[in-house]
C-alpha cells in the first residue's frame, strides 16, 4: 500500500509538471505565430487530437494494468468496416452500433486472451492487430465506404452544440468519464494495484483477471469510437484506417507518466500529452514545416520528456 501511493504521489508530481510545460509551449506558440492564439485555431488543437486522443486514453488504462494493446490501430478500422456493412441500410443507429459492438468485441478477444488464456498482452494483440486487419479488408473486400447519407452518423463528426464542435464535446465527455472511473470508484485501486503487484493485489482481493478484461473491453470501444470521428469527418470508413495509431498512443501515454511496467499514469497525465502534441502539430503547421519534419521533431521531443522524467522518478 505505501509502494502504491508513493506510486501515485509520483504521478501526480508528473502531471504537475506536464501542465506547466503544456502553458510554457502554449505562451511559445502565441508569441512565435499570433495566428495561434485565436478561438478558431484552439479549436483545431483539440479537435486534431480528438482520435488518437480516445485511443490513448485506452492505451494508458491497459498500460497502467500492466499490459499493452498493439491492436488499436487495426481494431479501430475493423470495427468501422464492421459497421460500413450497413451504410446503406440508412441508419445511422445500426451502423454505429455495430461499429461500437465489434471494438467491444475485439477488446474483450483480447482481454479473455491475456487474462485467461494467459497470453501475453504483446503476443495476444499482435496477433488480434494482423486478424484485425485482414478481417476488415475481407469483408469490405478492400474498399471504402461512405456514411455521408446518414445524417446523425456524420453530425457525431462534423456538427456542432452551441457553437462547440461535436467531436470534441464527445473527447471531453470520454476524458470526464475515464477521469471520474478512475478517480472515484473502487475500480482505479484495484487498477493501480493490479498494475504495481498482481500477487498482492489477488492476495487483497482484487480479480486481476477481471480487471484486465475490463481494460482491454474499454481499449477496443475507444478505438471504435475514433473510427466512428475519423470516418466522419473524412467522409469515408477505410480499411486501411489506423496505421500508427498504436505506437502514437504508446507515446501519448507514456509522455503522461505511463510506465511500461505497470501501475503508473493518470488520465490527467495523457490529457495532458495529447494536448502537448497537439500544440506542437498545430504550431509547426503555422510555421509551414513539412509533415516530414514535423514526426522527426515531435518524435524527438517525446523521447528527450520521458527520458528528463524517467531520470527525476528515478531520484524520488
Amino acid at each position: 500500500m505505501i509502494d502504491l501511493v508513493q506510486r501515485s504521489a509520483i504521478s501526480i508530481g508528473e502531471t504537475f509538471w506536464f501542465l506547466i510545460l503544456f502553458f510554457g509551449l502554449v505562451l511559445a506558440a502565441s508569441l512565435i505565430s499570433p495566428a495561434f492564439l485565436t478561438f478558431d485555431n484552439l479549436q483545431n488543437v483539440i479537435r486534431a487530437i480528438t482520435v488518437i486522443g480516445i485511443i490513448s486514453l485506452g492505451m494508458s488504462l491497459v498500460m497502467i494494468a500492466g499490459e499493452i494493446d498493439l491492436s488499436v490501430g487495426s481494431v479501430a478500422a475493423f470495427a468501422g468496416m464492421a459497421g460500413a456493412q450497413f451504410v446503406d441500410g440508412d441508419s445511422s443507429l445500426v451502423v454505429i452500433s455495430v461499429t461500437l459492438g465489434a471494438g467491444l468485441v475485439a477488446g474483450l478477444i483480447n482481454g479473455l486472451g491475456v487474462a485467461v488464456f494467459g497470453v501475453s498482452s504483446l503476443i495476444m494483440t499482435l496477433g488480434t492487430l494482423a486478424i484485425a486487419r485482414a478481417l476488415g479488408n475481407v469483408i469490405s473486400r478492400g474498399q471504402a465506404a461512405y456514411p455521408t447519407n446518414l445524417e446523425f452518423y456524420m453530425f457525431l463528426a462534423r456538427g456542432k452544440i452551441l457553437g462547440m464542435p461535436v467531436p470534441i464535446i464527445i473527447f471531453l465527455i470520454v476524458v470526464a468519464g475515464v477521469w471520474a472511473l478512475v478517480r472515484f470508484f473502487s475500480f482505479g485501486r484495484k487498477l493501480y494495484a493490479v498494475g504495481s503487484n498482481p500477487r498482492a493485489a489477488g492476495l487483497s482481493g482484487i480479480n486481476s483477471r477481471l480487471i484486465k478484461i475490463q481494460v482491454f473491453t474499454l481499449s477496443g470501444l475507444f478505438a471504435a469510437i475514433a473510427n466512428l470521428l475519423q470516418s466522419g469527418r473524412l467522409g469515408q470508413i477505410d480499411p486501411a484506417m489506423g496505421g500508427g495509431y498504436e505506437l502514437t498512443a504508446i507515446a501519448i501515454a507514456v509522455l503522461g507518466g505511463a510506465s511500461l511496467f505497470g501501475g503508473r499514469g493518470t488520465i490527467e497525465g495523457t490529457l495532458i500529452a495529447a494536448l502537448i502534441i497537439g500544440v506542437l502539430n498545430n504550431l509547426l503547421n503555422l510555421l509551414g514545416v513539412s509533415i516530414y519534419i514535423q514526426q522527426v521533431v515531435v518524435a524527438g521531443i517525446i523521447v528527450s520528456i520521458v527520458y528528463l522524467n524517467g531520470l527525476r522518478a528515478d531520484q524520488q
